[in-house]
């Protein structure tokens, strides 16, 4: 995935991978059954996923945010984070999010403003604003 960004012109520090959180395999074992199929994802194939995201990040000279360890930090539970012990959660997405963001602002920060700051937009007619045709 990392080597075809590249190849279309991503370069490596642009690219953020992002490793699966933890899976509670009682609660997803749970959802399957109610849609009449069996445990279909294990826990230790999630983390071998998790260590392989984490290599080819370190491999790829990309950035990597490890849900995996961050949602199992200290030993601590990490149902809440799981909607269905396979999805995130409201929480879940919190976490991700305020880990995520860091990284995003690190990456775009010295990027330039294309578009003018929201207060600097001319209410009445944005498009003066937004198009160059006129300070406001």
């Amino acid at each position: 995935m990392v080597r075809y960004l590249q190849a279309v012109g991503v370069p490596e520090d642009r690219v953020i991978l992002i490793t699966p959180p933890p899976l509670c395999e009682a609660a997803w074992e749970k959802q399957c059954l109610m849609q009449g199929c069996k445990l279909n994802r294990l826990k230790s194939v999630v983390g071998e996923y998790a260590r392989a995201c984490l290599q080819v990040a370190q491999e790829c000279g990309t950035d990597v945010l490890d849900l995996w360890t961050l949602m199992q930090r200290d030993g601590q539970d990490f149902s809440s984070y799981l909607s269905d012990g396979l999805h995130l959660s409201p929480k879940g997405n919190e976490v991700l999010s305020s880990h995520l963001w860091p990284l995003i602002e690190r990456k775009v920060s010295s990027l330039p403003l294309l578009l003018p700051y929201w207060r600097d937009v001319a209410e009445a007619k944005p498009e003066l604003s937004l198009l160059g045709d006129g300070d406001h």
